[in-house]
Parts: structure tokens; sequence; C-alpha cells
């Protein structure tokens, strides 16, 4: 029988071979990673890929290119752990432990989306410095305590250090926070509003308010809380603000003027902390069920000098709780944005995430051809720390843009606790004569020797004059903080601005409240041009005090 071709194996092996070899010359073999990360395999004519022209005027053709794509998976990145403060209401977290889950929810009267307390948070995290500034009242100031390490802005201070310090192992020694604490007892927002740069630096990061029992509720003294948080924005730093709201239980209300604040605090989209939506329910109901039980105000709140209590003031209890209410809130910002650095796959000082990337156009407008009108954060200008163009407080229009306003600000408050060493502070001092009268009774820094951390610029003879230079911007708003009070035997004045003594201002030292002694501030002229101005204060011999007492005293003056 004769042989079949190629039976011998090696034969038909050589001839297998020497095909494949004249394939592969003929064809052209590409590996490569396209523009989403895939390993695609792609074979084609030669032709696709020589780019030879043709000469033969012979119709051209498209060669037929075959793709097979083939997805590698990548190795995933190692997952970051939680940091230590990503443990809210765990079994690791002493302050939930402490007032549960209810009364934390509770203190948060508004979270908000905290895009710039995170955007410091993050700073702090890399290992940057950063300086936490105080404007508050008597509470803040420490009222009542024996030692200032148990003042709540301290305790939460050392919170935020000791929180990125055991998180942070690799820059644990670089963490830094800076607690410069500007608060004034006897303050309200009025004064605040153009003074808080001479208690606090301008280059701070975060700002926490702390006035809402100064206030009386008058809608007035909310829009100097809107001009105030509008002026903090205005920082070089642009920092993050929180609102603490304590508790006093002495005026005629329970509600103050930080109700009035909340509303603004809202629309600026800066979080507030309240002690009095945690405490108040519980004394409430304490009182009802035993109208004598005095033993949570005995708690919380502070006391006077003989021991008596102090309802206007919380305690050494009471720092203690805004302190941890403020960490509990602070421990849950903080970890959100570390997870929201996880999603993004950043982890920079200047991330600026807000969330809002999930808003998407419902179901029925994408079927309904209605997507392009959906407003979506993603597109067109980040709103996460924008700074609305219109106050909370004027008529709604498409036109009205507020410019951003600087304070102008003269204190003899500026002595209080930080005194000449101060490098961002300006002492209030009248202009030399002629603008001031020469009268050896003329006004002068004086302090009573019951009291001398509190400096007036006091004046005590009719027809006694000061005069200062102010800068106003864009309100042209002048006033004067001056002491009111019906038995420390004060008499009147009368302000006016540069040559307009005419359409001045008449301001009284004396009213009827014999025991309330406070600073009250009154508008000299409202919409003087943007610029440098005269302000003068004469002593009037014409006096409410019933004694015919005419001293007068000023505690600072301000322009906006």
């Amino acid at each position: 029988m004769g042989r079949t071709p190629f039976s011998n194996p090696v034969q038909y092996f050589l001839i297998v071979g020497v095909g494949l070899f004249s394939l592969i010359l003929y064809l052209t073999f590409f590996i490569f990673l396209d523009v989403e990360g895939k390993l695609s395999l792609s074979l084609a004519s030669p032709s696709t890929y020589c780019g030879s022209r043709n000469t033969h005027g012979m119709k051209e053709t498209t060669p037929t290119t075959s793709t097979m794509t083939v997805t590698v998976t990548p190795t995933p990145k190692p997952v970051e752990p939680e940091p230590a403060y990503c443990n809210y209401c765990s079994p690791t977290d002493e302050v939930c432990k402490r007032y549960g889950s209810f009364n934390l929810a509770r203190s948060r009267a508004y979270e908000g989306s905290n895009a710039r307390l995170k955007r410091v948070l993050r700073k702090l995290r890399s290992g940057q410095k950063i300086k936490i500034g105080i404007v508050g009242g008597s509470v803040s100031k420490g009222h009542g305590l024996q030692d200032r390490r148990d003042n709540w802005s301290y305790l939460y201070a050392e919170h935020v250090r000791d929180m990125f310090a055991e998180s942070t192992s690799s820059n644990a020694t670089n963490i830094e926070v800076e607690l410069i604490n500007g608060s004034v007892s006897g303050t309200i927002t009025q004064y605040m509003e153009t003074c808080f740069r001479e208690h606090i630096p301008e280059d701070v990061d975060l700002v926490i308010i702390e006035l809402a029992i100064n206030d009386q509720r008058l809608e007035y003294l909310a829009q100097g809380y809107e001009h105030l948080i509008r002026s903090i924005f205005a920082l070089p730093q642009k920092p993050a603000v929180i609102n603490v709201q304590v508790m006093a239980l002495m005026f005629p209300t329970i509600t103050m003027g930080g109700d009035l604040h909340t509303a603004v605090a809202e629309y600026y989209d800066t979080s507030i902390i309240s002690i009095r939506n945690v405490l108040l329910p519980h004394i409430l109901r304490s009182t009802q069920l035993k109208p004598s039980d005095n033993s949570l105000e005995d708690y919380w709140f502070g006391h006077d000098i003989v021991g008596g209590l102090d309802l206007r003031h919380v305690g050494k209890n009471g720092h203690r709780m805004i302190a941890d209410l403020l960490q509990s809130f602070t421990s849950r910002v903080a970890c959100e944005g570390w997870h929201e650095d996880q999603l993004i796959g950043t982890y920079s000082e200047n991330s600026n995430v807000a969330g809002g990337w999930d808003w998407d156009p419902y179901e029925s407008d994408r079927t309904e051809g209605l997507i392009s009108s959906v407003p979506n954060p993603n597109e067109g200008d980040d709103v996460s720390e924008y700074v609305p163009r219109q106050l909370l407080f004027q008529k709604y229009d498409h036109t009205t843009f507020v410019q951003p306003a600087v304070p102008f600000c003269r204190t003899t408050n500026t002595l209080v606790g930080m005194a000449a060493f101060s490098t961002y502070a300006h002492l209030l001092q009248p202009l030399p004569p002629p603008f001031s009268s020469e009268d050896p009774d003329t006004f002068v820094l004086w302090s009573h020797q019951s009291n001398p951390g509190k400096v007036w610029l006091t004046g005590r003879k009719p027809g006694a004059r000061a005069a200062f230079k102010v800068q106003t911007s864009a309100l042209g708003r002048v006033r004067v903080t001056y002491l009111r009070s019906g038995s420390w035997g004060l008499g009147s004045a009368w302000c006016w601005i540069d040559d307009d003594r005419q359409n001045g201002q008449r301001l009284d030292g004396y009213w009827k409240y014999k025991n309330a002694h406070v600073t009250n501030t009154h508008v000299i002229v409202q919409n003087a041009t943007p610029g440098e101005h005269i302000l003068y204060c004469e002593i009037l011999e014409d006096t409410k005090e019933p004694g015919g007492a005419t001293e007068f005293r000023i505690a600072a003056v301000d322009a906006l």
C-alpha cells in the first residue's frame, strides 16, 4: 500500500509550522491599553497601519478591523483603616456613653454641609497648624470658673488636637491648634459685628460664636448677627463658623436672641450646637414631677461668690457639656470628610467636597426630556462655600449684590485680656486738639478700682468733647457704644459726623433700670459716603440723671 502524504509526523508538524509562520507575516498583531485601562488585542490588514498610498488609480477600500477586548482588573489599592474618630456611638465613644445618641442628636440644632469645617480639618490632618477664635460673652470668657482649663473653649481645642494626634501617627508631632479666646463680658452682637477683629486675629481658620443669650430677641440684633457672619467669611482664610448656643433661665422669657440667630445661621450654612436643646427638656420634666427639685440647675449652672445659684452662666459641668457636644459633632464631621476623601481618591488640604455628586434628576424628568432644566451642583460654580449675594433681611431680586464690608472699630475693650501686646487690636484714643477739647476734665481712659479690667473712655464735665477718625465702607454706617446705668450717675452726650452737628444724635447714659449696667450701641449716621470721616461726641449740660450727674462713658466707635 502506498504512503499517505505527510503521514510522517515530523513532516506534518513542519508543514503546519510553515503555514502559521506565513499567517503571522501577513497579519499585524497589536496589544494595547485603551483609554479605560482595558487590555485590547487587535488583528487587521497591514494596510490599515502602514499608511500606504494608492498610486495605481485603484479604488481604495476601508479594511475591516476586528477587535477583541480583554478586561484586566488592576490590583486594588490597600484600604486605609478608619481613623479613631470615626467611632460615633460605637463601644469606644465615651461621649456617646455619657449622653446617649438621643441627646447628641438634639444638640445638633443645625448641621449643614460643613464644607468649610471639613476643609479646616483636612488642613489640620495634613500636619498644618490651625487657629480657633472664640467670639462670645461672659460665659465663654469663663465667668465663675476658677481655672481657665475648665473653660469649654480650652477643653474643645485640646480635644481637636488630641483627636488628630491619635489618628495621624505620621504627623502626630506636627498637630498644632492655637486657641484665641476673644470673648468680652457684657457684649452683644451689635458690638461684635464690627469689633470682633479687635479680639481675634484675621488669619483664624475656625470661629466659634457664642452670643445666643447676650442678644435679646430683636430683629435688629439678628441683622447684626448676619453682618458678623458675613464679615468673618471675608477674612483671609475664609474660616469655618460654628454657632454655640448656651442657655440662661433668669430672663423674662426662655427664648432669646439665639432663636433668631438660628435662621441666619441656616441661611449661611453654619452649624449650630445647642446646650439648651439637651438640658431644658430634662429640667422641665424634673420640675414638673417635683416643683421643688433644683438639682439639675444646681449641677449644670454656676454659683455666685456666696454660693447662690447663677442661672445666667453655666458652671464647670455646663462648660464640660459644651465641649463634649462640640467634640462629638467635630468627630462626626471629620469622619465624614475622611470618607469623602476616600471616595474620590484624594487627600489634600485643598480638597473641597461637600457631597452632591449623587444629585440626579428624577426619572420622570429624564423621560420627559427635562434633564437640562434640573440644577446640578457638579456644573457651573461650586456653591459649597458660597456667600449669598443678598442679605436675609432684604427683599429678593435678581440684581442686588451686597459688597463685602470692611469693619472698622476702635475700642477700650481691647485692653481686656490682651493689653498692648496684640498685633491686631486698636485702642480707642481721641484725636488731639483742636478736634478734641483741651479741658482737664475731657475724655480719658479710666476704670473703677473695683473692676480695673473694665476700661472706659470717660468724660465728666459738660462741654468736654472727644473726636475720632473713622473709616466707612459699604454700608456707610457709624456708631458709638456707650454705658447705660440707672444708678451710676451717667449723663448724656451729643454725637455727629464731620460738620453736620445739626443732624447728630443724643445718647443718654441714664435709664430707669436701677440694677442693669450694660453697653448700648447707637447709630449716628446710616448712609455716609465711603471713606474717612471725623466723629465728634460732646457731653451735654442737659441730663436725664435725677441727681444732675453728667459723667459719660464710651466703650467703642465703629463703622461699616
